[in-house]
């Protein structure tokens, strides 16, 4: 890893490749992108973070959404039963709940290349190759390192008192701009090499909701949620502040539906920067747990399932304080 990484303006650039592509910045044939920022000196350093030991699971439920965003499969549990015993048989699309987004997930439409320009396919059958395989991250011992709430949905409430939080089920942006004001806000030291996770409110939304608007707004609403701005001015945030990796508590990170042009998040994050995406991360026990801890900093543990070849993972999450 290079010893200082460098601001958004002085990426080094990549032949045929859009400004803010960081292949070259990491290596040819890296497979880990910004999570090489992961280093055991980081590790040492968050978890300095471990003071109380209270700890929050940051995974919902697994069949949480009941009914799924874009048409994906909902989770599926069955128990066998023998003599003395029983077995579980799951089925689950590993993007139905929590979820890490691997860097096999999106490729950069204009060129249909996968990070560190792995091409889009087909395969031919039984010659998938594992490339960008969320396993490396396994391999790489897993997600652990400094992990902070942006609690926007806290913030919004303080700066706009007396008004509703905006709704979850739009297309709603969240400038970076508010999220510096966040962190300022929460007394939030941004750190290189954070695990972001983002407070929209969204989950607040769904565990009060019916299930026939759980139903509708989350399945078949043209699939319009809050989420995080696109744009230059949020990619260069994000760059700037050198997080490791990026998630929230919306079905998507970003706004929904997601950009079809060189703004969108999802087709930089994940492609160019390789920096992943978490999303529907469980964050309002960890809310209230920041609040009474009086801080929105702790440790982050994720263990992603170990799937050769694999395009996303639940995340397998614990805040630690």
């Amino acid at each position: 890893m290079p010893a200082k990484l460098p601001e958004w303006k002085d990426i080094p650039p990549v032949e045929g490749m859009p400004a803010g592509t960081a292949w070259n910045l990491w290596g040819e044939g890296d497979v880990l992108g910004a999570l090489n920022m992961l280093t055991p000196e980081n590790t040492v350093s968050a978890a300095k973070e471990i003071k109380s030991g209270r700890r929050v699971q940051l995974d919902l439920p697994m069949d949480v959404p009941k009914w799924p965003s874009f048409g994906r499969q909902q989770f599926a549990h069955q128990i066998t039963f023998k003599p003395w015993s029983t077995q579980d048989i799951v089925h689950y699309n590993t993007q139905c709940s929590s979820q890490w987004d691997g860097f096999r997930h999106i490729a950069h439409p204009p060129t249909l290349k996968f990070y560190q320009g792995m091409e889009m396919g087909p395969y031919k059958e039984g010659k998938e190759p594992t490339r960008n395989g969320i396993h490396y991250w396994v391999e790489a011992g897993g997600i652990a390192g400094r992990g902070i709430l942006l609690d926007w949905a806290r913030w919004w409430v303080h700066a706009h008192p007396g008004q509703p939080l905006p709704n979850p089920c739009q297309s709603y942006g969240i400038p970076a701009s508010e999220l510096a004001e966040t962190a300022k806000y929460q007394g939030t030291e941004i750190k290189q090499g954070d695990i972001l996770i983002v407070r929209s409110g969204f989950l607040l939304w769904y565990n009060e909701a019916k299930d026939e608007d759980r139903k509708f707004f989350v399945a078949e609403n043209e699939f319009k949620f809050i989420g995080v701005a696109p744009g230059q001015e949020t990619k260069e945030w994000i760059w700037n502040n050198h997080f490791a990796a990026v998630a929230g508590d919306a079905v998507g990170f970003e706004t929904c539906p997601v950009a079809r042009d060189h703004n969108s998040l999802h087709q930089w994050l994940i492609p160019l920067a390789g920096i992943p995406i978490g999303e529907l991360f469980n964050t309002e026990e960890l809310a209230k747990v920041c609040e009474k801890e009086g801080r929105w900093s702790f440790f982050f543990t994720s263990a992603p399932i170990n799937v050769p070849g694999g395009v996303a993972s639940t995340p397998n999450a614990i805040a630690i304080f």
